[in-house]
């Protein structure tokens, strides 16, 4: 399952927004990322030897004035966690009830509230 268009799938989401380019800990960015690289993600991630870098926490502001913890990782665990993602969602989306639109794909408050005006008409 793990092939090396998924990688390049999940390396596209990124390399589109600037703001998922954001450094982690580790200055590594996406640039040198070939498909060595995706072959040797690919064999970590299938004997069980992978391991994410460590990651930058920073603290940003809260509209109430506290501040609140937010953990950068680098680019390169991002595309590894946007791939994990992408398997889990292909596994388990299908098991989840149609009623269910939190969080998932093509889902969200709007297409909830499309759902209950579809099927609870009010009746008087």
């Amino acid at each position: 399952m793990l092939e090396p268009k998924l990688f390049e799938f999940a390396i596209g989401k990124f390399k589109s927004n600037p703001g998922n380019m954001t450094p982690g800990l580790v200055p590594e960015t996406l640039d040198g990322i070939n498909k060595e690289w995706i072959n040797e993600r690919i064999e970590e991630l299938r004997n069980e030897s992978f391991q994410f870098k460590p990651a930058r926490r920073i603290m940003i502001p809260k509209v109430n004035g506290k501040m609140r913890p937010l953990t950068i990782a680098s680019p390169r665990d991002k595309i590894i966690q946007e791939m994990m993602r992408i398997i889990i969602e292909i596994i388990f989306d299908p098991t989840f009830s149609n009623s269910s639109h939190g969080f998932r794909t093509g889902r969200s408050c709007h297409t909830a509230m499309r759902h209950i005006e579809d099927n609870f008409k009010a009746s008087r």
